[in-house]
């Protein structure tokens, strides 16, 4: 579907299916960019000064979350498929990155070291106080929630190795999923039961997916490559 010589990375599929957007170095810094699925042509939606990074779609597709350092630190905007009017949400003293929004499109967890390590947060879609949803070690990032909105499935250090965990929203009790030493990017099945994993086996990266309740686990395996940043696609009917 795209072809550059230049990496392309932090994919997120929109709702309906039909378009996705990007992160693109093909112009030498990171620009955020969407594109139809059938028709092969980029749209701009984030090119400011200093990175653009990490688009999140809203659950009715009409904003884009994502994470902008155009007025210094990395912060979180709200901004048009577009590209029009960018809307700043976060105000801190640290580096806010890595949004998603909860399926009722309420809230938008992010990843933040407003703390002194990159912990992660949760902060109304439409703008507001943050709270802190992590408290369990040293080290989380990439927030993801479940389809059904109980769970939230994101990356911890944990005795020295990076692991997907899953945090009951509800109850608080955290479960690490997987065995392995350097898990990153967890994006949930539609069906909210399986999650999707880059994971590093051999020095290479490998697709490889957990149950959401960690008894399965199976690695997705592709003769070449090197895999980073899966995302799974919505369930279009």
């Amino acid at each position: 579907m795209l072809l550059s010589n230049e990496p392309s990375i932090s994919p997120a599929w929109s709702p309906n299916g039909k378009r996705i957007a990007y992160v693109s170095f093909q112009n030498k810094k990171p620009i955020v960019y969407v594109q139809d699925v059938e028709v092969p042509k980029q749209n701009v939606v984030a090119n400011f000064k200093g990175s653009n990074s990490a688009p999140a779609w809203a659950p009715d597709g009409a904003k884009l979350a994502v994470a902008l350092s155009r007025d210094g630190n990395s912060q979180l905007y709200l901004i048009n498929p577009d590209g029009s009017n960018p809307r700043r949400l976060s105000n801190s003293g640290g580096i806010d990155t890595e949004p998603n929004f909860s399926p009722d499109g309420q809230w938008l967890y992010f990843t933040s070291d407003r703390g002194g390590s990159p912990q992660i947060y949760r902060m109304p879609a439409a703008g507001g106080e943050a709270q802190r949803v992590t408290f369990e070690g040293s080290y989380n990032v990439s927030p993801r929630v479940s389809p059904d909105g109980k769970s939230l499935a994101y990356i911890m250090r944990n005795g020295g190795k990076f692991q997907a965990a899953l945090l009951d929203l509800n109850t608080r009790q955290v479960q690490v999923l997987t065995d392995s030493e350097f898990d990153e990017s967890p994006s949930f099945a539609p069906n909210g039961r399986q999650i999707l994993l880059a994971t590093v086996i051999g020095g290479r990266g490998v697709l490889s997916a957990v149950s959401a309740d960690g008894r399965v686990k199976q690695r997705l395996t592709l003769s070449a490559g090197d895999v980073r940043e899966p995302a799974w696609g919505p369930l279009v009917q």
